[in-house]
C-alpha cells in the first residue's frame, strides 16, 4: 500500500527539537508531575515544538528515570529484600494513565501548545509498568503506550507509547508484562512521524524492524542513568557511552533524527535509592544526553554526566530525504 508522509521527507521547514536531562523526584509523584510541567513550559519557552524525556521519568525512582519515577537500578544494586521498602513507596508513586496527575500534564502540553514523549512508571491495577506515553496539543492522551522487554537481567516494568513488551526476568519481580498494541509506536504530529523507544529496545532486531516499518521521522530514545566505560568492572553495554551509540544506530538504520533522553542522579539521590557503594556508578552522575541526525552525525554537543539540562537542535526533515538517497532500510 502506498505510503504519502505529510510533512515528506524533503521539508524544509526549520524547528527545534528538545532533549530533556534530568533526576526524578525520587518516590515523589506530586513533586515529579510539577516538575515535568516546569521542564515542559521551559523547553517550549525556548521554541521546542518537540521534547523527549527519558525512560521512567514519572516513577518513584527504582531505576533512576525522570521525575515521575526513576529507572530501577535499585534492584540491581540490592537483593531484594533489602530494597522491598523502596519498592513499595515506588508502587505508591507510578503514574496512573487516567488520573489528575496525567490530566495536569495533558494540559500543560496543550497549553505549550508542543509535542512531548513521556517516559513514566505506570500504575495500572497491581501492575507496574515502564512506559512511554506521546502527549500531543490537542490535550488528549494518544493511548499507544509502549511497555516493552528489556533483554537485561534486571527489574524493570514494560513500556508505553500506549506500548507495552515483556519485563525481563528479574524485573518481573515487581514489573508487569506488556500487550502486543506496545508495538505500534509511532504517532503523526504537526512536524513530522514521532516514535520512540526505551533502553535496549533499541538493540531488538526485530522490534526495530517493525518501528521502521511505520516510517518515523523523529524518535525519542529514552534512557536510564548510565555510567563511563567499565567503571567498577561493569561491562561496556551498560555504560552511557554504549547507550548512545544503541540510540545513533536506531537513527542511521531508521533514517530518522533520534533523542537521546537520560537521566541523572546526584549524590542525594543515590542515598535515597539504596544505589551508594555499588562500583557500577558514580555520582553525581548518569547523564549522556544528545541529539543524533539521520546520518548518525552528533547535532548537539555533550553535556556534564551530572547535570540536569535541556539540549536543543534545530532540524528539518529534508536532511532525511537525503540520507535516504545512500542508505534506506525500508525502501528500495
Amino acid at each position: 500500500m502506498p505510503i504519502t508522509l505529510n510533512p515528506s521527507n524533503s521539508d524544509t521547514r526549520k524547528f527545534k527539537v528538545a532533549a530533556i536531562q534530568a533526576e526524578p523526584v525520587w518516590l515523589d509523584l506530586q513533586g515529579g508531575v510539577a516538575k515535568t510541567i516546569r521542564l515542559i513550559n521551559e523547553a517550549a519557552a525556548n521554541g521546542a515544538k518537540i521534547i523527549g524525556f527519558p525512560e521512567v521519568l514519572f516513577q518513584p525512582g527504582l531505576y533512576d528515570t525522570h521525575h515521575v519515577a526513576g529507572y530501577p537500578w535499585t534492584p540491581w544494586a540490592n537483593d531484594f529484600i533489602s530494597c522491598q521498602s523502596v519498592l513499595k513507596e515506588y508502587q505508591e508513586n507510578a503514574l496512573p494513565l487516567h488520573s489528575p496527575e496525567m490530566d495536569r500534564i495533558c494540559e500543560a502540553v496543550r497549553a505549550a501548545d508542543t509535542n512531548v514523549v513521556l517516559g513514566f512508571a505506570e500504575r495500572d491495577g497491581g501492575s507496574i509498568y515502564i512506559a512511554r506515553l506521546p502527549l500531543l496539543p490537542m490535550g488528549r492522551l494518544r493511548i499507544t503506550v509502549a511497555r516493552s522487554k528489556y533483554p537485561p537481567p534486571a527489574m524493570c516494568p514494560g513500556e508505553y507509547v500506549h506500548t507495552y513488551f515483556l519485563a525481563d526476568p528479574l524485573r518481573e519481580d515487581y514489573i508487569g508484562d506488556g500487550s502486543a498494541q506496545s508495538i505500534h509506536n509511532v504517532v503523526q504530529t504537526e512536524y513530522g512521524r514521532l516514535g520512540s523507544l526505551n533502553c535496549w529496545e533499541q538493540i531488538q532486531p526485530w522490534l526495530k524492524t517493525h518501528f521502521y516499518s511505520q516510517y518515523p521521522q523523529i524518535f525519542v530514545g529514552g534512557w536510564w542513568p548510565a555510567f563511563p566505560p567499565l567503571t567498577g568492572g561493569s561491562p561496556y553495554i551498560v555504560s552511557g557511552e554504549a547507550s548512545s551509540r544503541m540510540t545513533q544506530l536506531v537513527a542511521m538504520e531508521g533514517g530518522c533524527f533520534g533523542l537521546v533522553c537520560c537521566h541523572v542522579v546526584s549524590k542525594e539521590g543515590a542515598e535515597k535509592m539504596k544505589l551508594t557503594g555499588f562500583p557500577w556508578f558514580v555520582f553525581p552522575g548518569g547523564g549522556f544526553t544528545t541529539i543524533y541526525g539521520p546520518d548518525g552525525a552528533q547535532l548537539a554537543k555533550s553535556v556534564d554526566p551530572g547535570v540536569e539540562t535541556t539540549v536543543y537542535s534545530t532540524i528539518s526533515l529534508d536532511k532525511i530525504a537525503e540520507v535516504k538517497v545512500v542508505a534506506d532500510t525500508m525502501g528500495n
